[in-house]
């Protein structure tokens, strides 16, 4: 018996041999019979080569179809049976190659371009929500897709709140002092205005830099406890370039069977802002004796040292939400710096060490509806002692607490707004800021 596109071809034969005979009765010779021959091995072969590469499709969309399937938390399908090229000897012959090619070709296409496209709208729904938590979008964690520059332009504000008591007397029963007793109220506000540029070299390595604009204001207030003396209020501001920042994020698992994405990131913050260390300080006291000796007259737009920042984010789709967290070392370079004298006399150069510090982070973001996004979360950094000379300076350390909610609007395919807010919840944490993000993403190829 002969097999499909063998009993295909012979029938294809049977109707041009009519016409050849009629034509030529008695001059058919061998040579166009080989070329007749010749002709049908041909198309038999395209034919052959049509059913691999539709093979080869059905191939791909089933793991394509598994791995989005996967993706969301469903089970895999089960993998229909291979079919064979060439039906079997005893079955109907197949349609003319004309008329199979055009019907196959769209249902082979349709899976395929949905499966890319439902994989694709994943990744960017997961983009979006992890994008909304201000930590994240800071150290690391969101990525950029290959071949396109996302340009963020920002405004943070933050707003912060002391009061602190110092007496400097001698107490000799509990509340009677003999002395100056001092009051003092900190009000601190600062305006950041920053440029961040991320790149994205392939699907999983992005890299990143941040250039900020700082005015920061002060409001120190003196309160003695004295009937004569009347508080003093000094108002230092301070207005330039902050530290530089560059930064890099490299995804180092798929994410399949299960498995959180992890993300390693590494951010290097320069000391291009202007140092503590460089800003003029009272070295006088007030006409009443007040404590404003020491107390900058101009506030800084920097750290004054540099810090290396490696970590690692974990990210965990779970429907309707993602779950992400993650873990950093902050380690602060140890530097030569000038102390200024609060009496007016000459700097003293001494060698500081920043207290390092641990960083952790965790939190749920879910998408609310196609556009809009939400995400709640908490951060905690600990900082460890500070050194001079190399002698540990008692009582340096101490913790920062924020917890973070943010929203997410996508206003178009290239343009999203996110705002969020951080709420201080340790002592020495800002007591509230407010983020205001607009990344604007472009496709370079």
């Amino acid at each position: 018996m002969l097999s499909c596109h063998r009993i295909t071809a012979l029938a294809a034969l049977g109707l041009l041999l009519p016409h050849v005979t009629a034509a030529q009765p008695a001059e058919t010779t061998a040579a166009e019979l080989r070329s007749l021959r010749q002709a049908i091995e041909a198309q038999q072969r395209r034919l052959n080569e049509q059913a691999a590469q539709l093979e080869r499709q059905r191939r791909q969309i089933d793991a394509q179809m598994r791995e989005v399937e996967a993706l969301r938390g469903a089970p895999a399908r089960p993998q229909p049976a291979p079919r064979t090229p060439t039906a079997a000897r005893g079955q109907a012959a197949a349609p003319p190659p004309a008329a199979q090619t055009p019907a196959t070709a769209p249902q082979a296409a349709a899976p395929l371009g949905t499966a890319q496209d439902a994989a694709a709208q994943a990744r960017r729904d997961e983009r979006r929500v992890l994008d909304t938590d201000p930590t994240l979008s800071r150290i690391g964690g969101v990525l950029t897709p290959r071949g396109v520059v996302s340009f963020e332009p920002s405004i943070d504000y933050g707003y912060n709140s002391q009061n602190r008591a110092l007496v400097n007397g001698f107490t000799i029963i509990p509340g009677i002092t003999f002395g100056n007793v001092d009051i003092r109220s900190v009000q601190s506000r600062t305006l950041t205005t920053s440029a961040t540029i991320r790149l994205g070299l392939t699907d999983r390595l992005e890299v990143n830099t941040r250039i900020p604009l700082i005015y920061a204001a002060n409001s120190t207030q003196t309160a003695p406890v004295d009937i004569n003396a009347s508080p003093v209020t000094i108002s230092p501001q301070g207005f330039g370039f902050g530290d530089v920042e560059f930064g890099a994020a490299y995804q180092i698992n798929s994410g399949q069977q299960g498995w959180p994405v992890a993300i390693a990131n590494l951010r290097v913050k320069t000391a291009t802002g202007r140092s503590p260390f460089d800003v003029p300080v009272f070295t006088v006291q007030d006409p009443q004796g007040q404590f404003i000796r020491g107390l900058e007259r101009r506030l800084p737009t920097g750290t004054g040292f540099w810090s290396v920042e490696p970590g690692i984010t974990l990210v965990y789709p779970t429907d309707p939400g993602v779950l992400f967290g993650g873990i950093r070392y902050i380690w602060n370079v140890a530097d030569r710096v000038n102390l200024q004298s609060d009496t007016g006399g000459p700097p003293r150069r001494t060698r500081l060490n920043p207290g390092d510090g641990i960083g952790l982070t965790f939190g749920l973001g879910f998408a609310l509806n196609e556009t809009t996004s939400l995400s709640l979360g908490y951060e905690h950094v600990r900082v460890f002692n500070s050194s001079q000379d190399g002698r540990t300076i008692a009582g340096s350390n101490f913790d920062l607490g924020t917890l973070n909610v943010g929203l997410s609007y996508r206003w178009s395919d290239r343009v999203s707004v996110n705002l969020a807010t951080a709420i201080g919840v340790t002592n020495n944490t800002p007591a509230a800021r407010v983020l205001l993000r607009v990344p604007i993403r472009f496709n370079l190829f």
